[in-house]
């Protein structure tokens, strides 16, 4: 008995230890927020399932995902400019800061106005997609305001203050929650859509008020010795190769399910759906280690691959068993949805796990490139993986049917981390400068 506490109190004490580090401390904390959103994202579309009509959860959930869309490609990849640059920005750091918001803010006004005069001009009355012009206008201030309250999570991140981010989040989870069952019991239309929005209002805020007043000023007075100006061409070129990657990899992502949908029917696009979910999850807590890994290296860059390597140790022992054991249990974690989706999605699922390992050889990679400001490459390399996933799905699918787009993803992986491997293993053994 006596043996038991001590252990408990080592291990407490390594703990201590571990979360001292700031490396470690924000990775765990992107990644609380990872496993959070994802939960809450579970449990809100079976809330919504329950408490509103199906028509209704589809066009809400037509309208969030345009949002979101529309969201990520005006926001042109400045969030990940801010992880790149924010930590050794200096006296600089609020200036970039409010760049990163004007830019978002002009582009995403720009970007929802002309979505929703084509949702409201081009669109007939009793589409899922049309939108009346005061429904319009809110869908454009919801747009840029929930541009702005996920760029807080990219200022935090590169702020090295990751820990605010799952607390920030969580409450975001929770409110959403609330207000779609509130919403339920009153007249409002378009419940889902307002429930995803209106929690932003009530957040958005405090957060700024946090950041502004508090977090920037100490990051400030903490880099002053280290300041490194931002020079404006090298983020202008890093903006453009990031924001094309992304640009190559979205249209994929967002493509894939409409292109299950027409080659297989809309059966097949339904199996797909889970297996895609939790296959994006787990993509999710690889790009939230990283992102931690791209803030601090960029704090530390003589140390980098230090850094690196402790980050390679700890996906080895949480995202990689995590596939497998997702692996293993896809039969059982299928049948939650029913015998169909067991019968037609496992395989699937496997090898979406199967390829976890070779993505998170390409996400290393493209980390190190990050931290050069070669986004160039980074661009390159998305749009051969966007263009081979799409071309082998195409090419397959008559013969594998939806398995085509598991053994797609496999092939394309396994090939690009080969290429790329050589290039992780010297920057891991010597760093950025080999």
């Amino acid at each position: 008995m006596t043996g038991a506490p001590a252990g408990v109190r080592g291990r407490l004490s390594g703990l201590r230890r571990e979360l001292s580090v700031p490396l470690f401390r924000n990775t765990y904390a992107l990644m609380l927020n990872t496993v959070l959103n994802s939960g809450f994202g579970l449990l809100y579309w079976v809330v919504a399932a329950r408490t509103y009509p199906e028509a209704e959860v589809g066009r809400g959930n037509a309208l969030t995902s345009l949002m979101l869309l529309v969201s990520v490609l005006t926001q042109l990849n400045v969030g990940q400019a801010l992880v790149r640059f924010l930590p050794r920005a200096g006296t600089g750091s609020q200036r970039l800061v409010l760049g990163a918001y004007g830019v978002s803010t002009a582009f995403g006004v720009l970007g929802a106005g002309g979505v929703a005069a084509y949702c409201h001009l081009l669109r007939p009355e009793g589409d899922p997609l049309h939108m009346s012009w005061g429904f319009g206008l809110w869908f454009v201030a919801s747009t840029v305001l929930w541009s702005l309250f996920t760029l807080q999570d990219s200022v935090l991140t590169g702020l090295r203050e990751s820990l605010w981010i799952p607390v920030e989040n969580g409450l975001y989870g929770v409110l959403k929650l609330v207000v779609l069952v509130a919403v339920a019991q009153t007249a409002v239309s378009d419940g889902v859509f307002t429930s995803w929005t209106l929690p932003v209002l009530g957040l958005i805020v405090p957060v700024a008020l946090l950041i502004f007043r508090r977090l920037l000023p100490r990051h400030v007075a903490a880099t002053r010795e280290v300041e490194e100006p931002v020079d404006r061409r090298v983020l202008g070129r890093y903006m453009a190769g990031d924001y094309a990657g992304q640009v190559f990899s979205q249209a994929s992502s967002s493509f894939l399910p409409v292109l299950v949908v027409a080659l297989l029917g809309p059966a097949s696009g339904a199996y797909f759906l889970p297996a895609q979910t939790v296959f994006v999850a787990i993509n999710l807590l690889t790009l939230s280690i990283t992102s931690s890994l791209v803030a601090e290296a960029a704090r530390d860059p003589e140390h980098a691959h230090l850094h690196a390597r402790a980050v390679v140790r700890r996906i080895a022992v949480t995202v990689l068993p995590g596939a497998l054991v997702l692996g293993l249990a896809a039969p059982w974690v299928l049948q939650l949805y029913g015998d169909a989706y067991r019968a037609n999605a496992t395989l699937l699922l496997q090898l979406f796990m199967a390829s976890i390992l070779p993505r998170v050889v390409v996400s290393l990679f493209m980390t190190l490139n990050r931290l050069r400001n070669r986004t160039g490459v980074l661009a390159g390399l998305q749009l051969v993986q966007s263009a081979a996933l799409i071309g082998g799905v195409v090419a397959l699918y008559p013969t594998l049917g939806l398995d085509a787009v598991g053994w797609v993803t496999l092939g394309v992986e396994l090939v690009l981390a080969a290429v790329v491997a050589p290039s992780v293993v010297r920057w891991l053994r010597r760093g950025t400068s080999s």
